[in-house]
């Protein structure tokens, strides 16, 4: 069974050599593909759309409801790298998806605090066809060393 590697990186701009990857995804926000940009300026970027900002405002999403919708984002993302046989890939989104995502699917389980990134670090997760189609499950690697 193949692993895929996926980079989970918070947008902010820092001088650091970012790992190589085969595709890099951004969630829509102006934030994100700038950083996106700094980090990987040989690469196109593929823009995440589903991986938007919580709405807060009169109709405000549910904590529900916004987990549902960054893992239907990762899904997405999943599908494309498995599709186009892309095993290392890197997600440059915004601080909320990432620490929903790792609390939500991550293994092993921790405290979503533990999540928490300062702008421009990351995590690594390890995604496999069958954690993934068996409970939206994936294993953290660990910290991005910078």
């Amino acid at each position: 069974m193949r692993n895929y590697e996926i980079y989970l990186i918070r947008d902010g701009n820092i001088n650091a050599p970012y790992p190589n990857v085969g595709k890099v995804y951004v969630s829509p926000l102006i934030s994100c593909a700038e950083s996106a940009k700094v980090m990987y300026p040989e690469q196109t970027l593929h823009t995440a759309a589903t991986l938007l900002e919580r709405d807060t405002g009169k109709n405000a999403e549910s904590d529900e409801d916004f987990a549902l919708r960054c893992v239907a984002g990762l899904n997405q993302i999943f599908t494309d790298m498995t599709r186009n046989g892309v095993g290392k890939a890197a997600l440059i989104t915004y601080d909320e998806a990432i620490v929903t995502l790792m609390a939500g699917c991550g293994l092993p389980k921790s405290n979503p605090t533990e999540f928490i990134l300062e702008p421009g670090e990351g995590w690594l997760i390890r995604m496999t066809a069958y954690l993934w189609q068996k409970g939206y499950a994936f294993e953290i690697i660990g910290k991005l060393a910078l």
